[in-house]
């Protein structure tokens, strides 16, 4: 027999490190009270620690080799191109999917989940990726939920530009995605549910401990009370953790100094000169309250060579602003790097490189890289070779900037946006009539699908890279005893749907929203 319903809570970027003086002073009673009575533990993230890949290799319990999905954006340095793999995202099936087959499931606001899959008996896709049309199953629950509870996925205001304003709309959509699940679970009554707030690591990222984060914390904390008082499986968990900056490195920067990147940045520097960034464009954009025209309407090799007050170009910019002929290497950020394989020294430059980046020191002395790794000592799987031929490890108080253009090598926080930046330790806490009462080591990210499928009593299929975690189970329940139950063949056809939009468009989306510099 299995046990009670589930509700996994995802908090995007949320550690202890951030909460525990709130909890220590009342801020946040229900989650005191889930960790006091469950089982908690570190999550580890799969590298680097960012929203995507991990929340798809939380969903689907494989890592980033398999999955095809290193960072938001891929960099293949052959074909001189910086893509987001977006029609990989629905090519491995997710651990609720099969729940769903077996029993029912739920899932609200996952990221990387649009466009949405066939859970039974719902799924409201998540941003960013999400857009405002086509991110339920079934298609008529959209018209439901906007009818019902005005519900929306993506914020409207810009975070950079009006913070406290941003702050406040982020704090109604975590209001919002708790009123939803909660509503569905009326409605439809899943055995297991996912709601997960993508939103709060935007709060840790531009405001970190400040009070427009803990509000954020107190709305999910007073939710949290609700489902705690009706003794189901309470589990909290999140994709990667987060500190506070210290030092900002240019990663890009550092590079064309050692002589590994040539950019060609003619045309954005002229524009900088002139006063065209885009911070002052999204900012009079949305002043006239054509936003979304402007972005519509304006021709790509334009938004791709407009620098930001920085003078930085980001993301897929990097392809129309890159000497590509000249250039050995070209990182992402917070710590994906890629050599171009063509080299006829290529080991030798991959060795150089990590020998330099873990002998790097910032202003203040901290060494910029914790460790690191080389693709292949951290993934396995058909997508390896598409892999980083290098992922900085970041230490603690350090955030790596993807961009080109910036002259220094290092820089303050307060001049670059962001507070908070992405760690490997998440955060993870049960609770509940399954769920042990004590203190582990350290659980991997890629633990958890096998450990809700086997709680919900589903055959593991024997491609998942994580385990059952069986000492999370309390002695006592059906779980802990029932043996472990392995299936050689995927319970379900993945799918290979590809989204309508392109990698530009994407690209842009998470721009808007704030989500990444």
């Amino acid at each position: 027999m299995i046990g009670k319903k589930t509700i996994v809570v995802g908090l995007d970027g949320a550690h202890f490190e951030l909460i525990e003086p709130w909890i220590e002073a009342g801020h946040l009673p229900n989650i005191e009270r889930a960790v006091d009575n469950g089982v908690t533990a570190d999550l580890h993230s799969v590298h680097p620690p960012v929203t995507s890949p991990n929340w798809k290799a939380y969903a689907t319990g494989k890592n980033p080799g398999k999955l095809g999905i290193f960072w938001w954006e891929n960099v293949d340095m052959n074909e001189e191109r910086v893509y987001y793999p977006e029609q990989r995202k629905s090519r491995h099936p997710e651990f609720w999917e099969i729940i769903g087959n077996h029993s029912s499931a739920g899932v609200i606001n996952v990221p990387t989940t649009y466009p949405p899959r066939n859970v039974e008996p719902f799924i409201v896709a998540g941003a960013p990726d999400a857009d405002g049309s086509g991110y339920t199953h079934p298609e008529r629950l959209e018209k439901e939920l906007e009818e019902r509870l005005d519900y929306r996925v993506t914020k409207s205001t810009p975070i950079k530009n009006q913070p406290q304003k941003a702050a406040d709309e982020i704090a109604d959509l975590i209001d919002l995605r708790f009123r939803t699940a909660k509503y569905l679970l009326r409605e439809y009554g899943p055995e297991f549910l996912q709601v997960t707030t993508f939103y709060l690591n935007s709060l840790h990222h531009y405001f970190w401990n400040g009070n427009e984060t803990l509000e954020g914390w107190k709305v999910v904390d007073r939710h949290l009370g609700e489902f705690l008082d009706q003794e189901y499986n309470i589990v909290l968990m999140s994709d990667h953790g987060s500190t506070e900056i210290d030092t900002v490195f240019h990663v890009n920067t550092w590079l064309e100094q050692q002589g590994y990147l040539t950019p060609d940045l003619s045309v954005s520097e002229a524009m900088e000169r002139i006063g065209i960034t885009t911070e002052r464009l999204v900012g009079l954009s949305t002043k006239l309250g054509i936003q979304e025209l402007a972005r519509q309407t304006a021709p790509s090799w334009l938004l791709n060579r407009i620098p930001s007050n920085g003078g930085e170009v980001q993301r897929e910019s990097k392809m129309s602003n890159l000497n590509w002929k000249e250039t050995t290497a070209l990182a992402s950020g917070q710590g994906p790097m890629y050599i171009d394989r063509q080299v006829p020294d290529y080991q030798q430059v991959r060795s150089e490189l990590k020998k330099k980046l873990m002998n790097l020191t910032g202003p203040n002395g901290t060494k910029v890289a914790a460790d690191v790794h080389r693709g292949e000592e951290v993934y396995s799987g058909p997508y390896v070779e598409e892999a980083p031929d290098l992922i900085i490890e970041q230490t603690d108080g350090v955030h790596i900037q993807g961009g080109l253009g910036r002259d220094e090598v290092f820089s303050r926080p307060e001049n670059d946006g962001w507070r908070g930046e992405n760690k490997g330790i998440g955060l993870f806490v049960a609770s509940g009539p399954d769920f042990n009462s004590e203190r582990l080591g350290d659980v991997s990210i890629l633990d958890l699908a096998p450990t809700m499928l086997h709680l919900h009593g589903c055959e593991i299929p024997h491609s998942l890279d994580g385990k059952v975690r069986n000492e999370i189970y309390r002695k006592s329940s059906d779980a802990f005893r029932r043996e472990v139950v392995f299936n050689e063949q995927e319970s379900m056809t993945p799918h290979d749907t590809q989204s309508p939009e392109t990698d530009e468009e994407v690209q842009d989306r998470l721009k808007d929203l704030g989500y990444m510099e």
